[in-house]
């Protein structure tokens, strides 16, 4: 059963000492836009967000990752769904590996994955404002994170 907990992913992988940052692009009966990877928590998630990123990743991109992977982004938001219902939405940062990044397998919720270096364009093709203010964290954090692992 689904809880009100919703969880935003942004992913990015290095590639010849660049960082590259991943956007997927929702179906037209999904609505069309770019964004991270999102989903909403399950019962068997257990009250784990991060079980919660683990799963979405493999239902959207096909690709298994493990907890050390993923990090927390400090910010969350609070919407209404388009059933009228309350939910919450946690921001997590996910650094994949170069071949996790080749064995992704887009869903069908997903029509198009982008990979880019420029942050600002892909803040650009986001259509909420709070999922911008979400990317704009995690390419900060991704950015300190990263040096401090090299």
């Amino acid at each position: 059963m689904r809880k009100n907990n919703k969880v935003a992913i942004y992913c990015a992988f290095k590639e010849k000492g660049e960082i590259f940052y991943i956007l997927v692009q929702r179906s037209k009966k999904r609505g069309g836009f770019w964004q991270g990877i999102t989903g909403g928590e399950e019962d068997f998630d257990n009250n784990d967000l991060n079980k919660t990123v683990i799963r979405e990743i493999k239902e959207e991109l096909g690709i298994n990752i493990s907890k050390k992977q993923i990090f927390p982004i400090p910010y969350s938001f609070k919407f209404i769904n388009r059933k009228g219902v309350k939910e919450t939405e946690y921001c997590f940062g996910v650094i994949l590996s170069l071949k996790q990044k080749k064995n992704i397998s887009l869903s069908d919720e997903h029509t198009a994955i982008i990979y880019s270096k420029d942050p600002k364009y892909l803040i650009s093709l986001l259509k909420f404002k709070e999922n911008k203010i979400g990317f704009k964290k995690f390419t900060k954090l991704l950015k300190e994170r990263l040096e401090y692992l090299n």
